[in-house]
């Protein structure tokens, strides 16, 4: 063999050793950072009920509440996430209910899936490229569980805490359906759904006539 020449064996092993400990590397800091996440306290976001009041078809619109709508004005944002807790989630739909500050629902017929024709303080809309979303409404009304609920008749007449319905969802995701509920609020304790899951109560700051509050989403990954 001429002394100029390089094995080519060697450099089929050499080529493969440096594979191997690059993915070692990549996979231990794929490791580091999931680690991280898990020190963090990383989770994707509670589910909550739906709720009887639920409906199809609500209009695409961030601005759940006219300018004349009665009530404490509220702006809400945040960002939704992929399981990491860092990864921003752009173009996932977020379809967001509530009652108005009276605590009353633009249907008072629990199942009224699709009966309506319009609807009140209902909205859907999509993240923008860096997973964030901004709503405009106001704050909700509390309201006692109505009676004859199926499966929920123990618990009429129970005053609900002021809160938000929000579902959402990304392709490649699990779709969580949760409450926002708002911390401070007296009824939260003895709810039989927000007193387990404080994870789901938002501080709000005041901003002139606003109220303004952060609200993120983590999402499962699907696969």
């Amino acid at each position: 063999m001429d002394k100029h020449q390089i094995p080519t064996v060697s450099l089929g092993i050499s080529r493969r050793i440096f594979l191997y400990r690059s993915a070692m590397i990549l996979g231990s800091g794929l490791l580091a950072g999931s680690a991280f996440a898990a020190k963090q306290g990383c989770r994707p976001t509670e589910s909550d009920i739906l709720g009887p009041f639920y409906r199809f078809d609500a209009p695409f619109h961030a601005r759940l509440a006219s300018p004349d709508e009665p009530g404490d004005r509220l702006v809400l944002t945040g960002t939704v996430f992929s399981s990491d807790c860092r990864t921003p989630l752009p173009g996932a739909l977020i379809e967001v209910w509530q009652a108005n500050h009276a605590g009353l629902y633009d249907t008072n017929k629990p199942g009224n899936f699709t009966e309506a024709s319009t609807f009140h303080l209902r909205g859907k809309l999509y993240t923008n490229e860096k997973g964030q979303y901004e709503i405009e409404t106001i704050m909700p009304g509390r309201y006692p569980v109505p009676p004859n609920l199926l499966g929920l008749e123990k618990y009429a007449g129970l005053t609900r805490p002021a809160h938000i319905h929000f579902r959402v969802m990304e392709s490649l995701h699990v779709p969580v359906t949760t409450q926002l509920y708002f911390k401070g609020d007296p009824f939260i304790a003895n709810d039989p759904w927000a007193g387990h899951k404080p994870s789901l109560a938002i501080d709000l700051k005041q901003d002139g006539k606003l109220r303004r509050g952060i609200f993120d989403v983590v999402l499962a990954r699907g696969f």
